[in-house]
């Protein structure tokens, strides 16, 4: 076993006024019970606990949830800008809840979704995301997370010295291009380079609130080492994939109707588990942006 998983002190229950944050692994993630997560809207005694919580612990999940698209939006409003441009389509009415629903969804360009943060290629990164469960599977779909700060910390120092020099092409292209070249044509191909380009971040970034460092590549988004010849970017990247996911990092969650989630996209990955094959799945969803790092 890895020196720096022996000696980790796993992170524990933290009490708040309202609620408990009930530790889901050994270093992040938590489950929020006792109270419903709109009631945060107007109190923000209660709303500035739950951020703390979620700075601290990455992921939160609240199960029983009693949730209307209006109140997500407004959520959403107070954790940051409602982003508005996404990969599918708003709820009729309420610009910023995002409609995933399934088996719809498996004939768009999510049916292939690999560890990633979402909107990466950007400039600005999506900040965090509310998802709110409406139908789901019996078995099967459910969402897993990576926790990016703990990665990095186990890695050795020489590792760490060596990565926090370095930066990353982010390409929402970059896990597939010829599947997207085939799909949508090489004109339209051209158009979305226009308006989507390539995006460059630091291998390693420090989180704005909480002072942690943490990686920023994914199998996704990440396409080369800037600076590296081919072989070498592909061999660094290979690394950190494989290391940034390991199962010691990974918390899960198996929906239920009711269930919200709501993660920091800069210190963790997520993807989706695509095991449900034509089952029903709806899922309502509202991301923000702050500055990024």
């Amino acid at each position: 076993m890895d020196e720096a998983l022996q000696n980790r002190v796993p992170i524990d229950t933290t009490a708040y006024s309202r609620f408990e944050a009930r530790p889901v692994t050994g270093t992040f993630g938590a489950d929020i019970e006792g109270i419903q997560i709109a009631a945060a809207i107007d109190d923000n005694e209660l709303f500035q606990e739950i951020r703390a919580a979620w700075v601290k612990y990455q992921v939160l999940f609240f199960r029983e949830q009693e949730l209307e698209p209006g109140q997500q939006l407004a959520l959403g409003q107070k954790f940051g800008e409602i982003q508005k441009l996404g990969y599918v389509g708003s709820l009729e009415g309420f610009e910023g809840v995002w409609v995933q629903e399934y088996p719809d969804m498996y004939e768009g360009p999510v049916a292939d979704i690999n560890w990633h943060a979402d909107s990466s290629f950007r400039d600005k990164p999506t900040r965090g995301s509310l998802l709110y469960a409406h139908a789901v599977p019996v078995g099967g779909g459910d969402t897993v997370w990576a926790d990016q700060c703990a990665a990095y910390e186990d890695l050795s120092p020489a590792w760490q010295e060596f990565l926090r020099g370095l930066t990353c092409i982010h390409d929402n292209i970059a896990n597939n291009p010829w599947r997207v070249i085939d799909e949508i044509g090489g004109k339209a191909l051209g158009d979305m380079r226009k308006y989507l380009p390539p995006t460059e971040h630091r291998v390693v970034c420090t989180h704005p609130e909480s002072g942690r460092q943490f990686l920023f590549v994914s199998e996704l988004m990440a396409r080369e080492i800037v600076g590296m010849g081919r072989q070498e970017s592909r061999a660094v990247l290979d690394f950190l994939f494989a290391h940034q996911t390991r199962p010691e990092y990974q918390a899960r969650l198996h929906w239920a109707p009711g269930t919200l989630a709501l993660w920091d996209n800069y210190s963790t990955l997520h993807r989706g588990i695509f095991d449900f094959g034509q089952s029903h799945r709806l899922m309502h969803r509202v991301s923000f942006n702050t500055a990024w790092i």
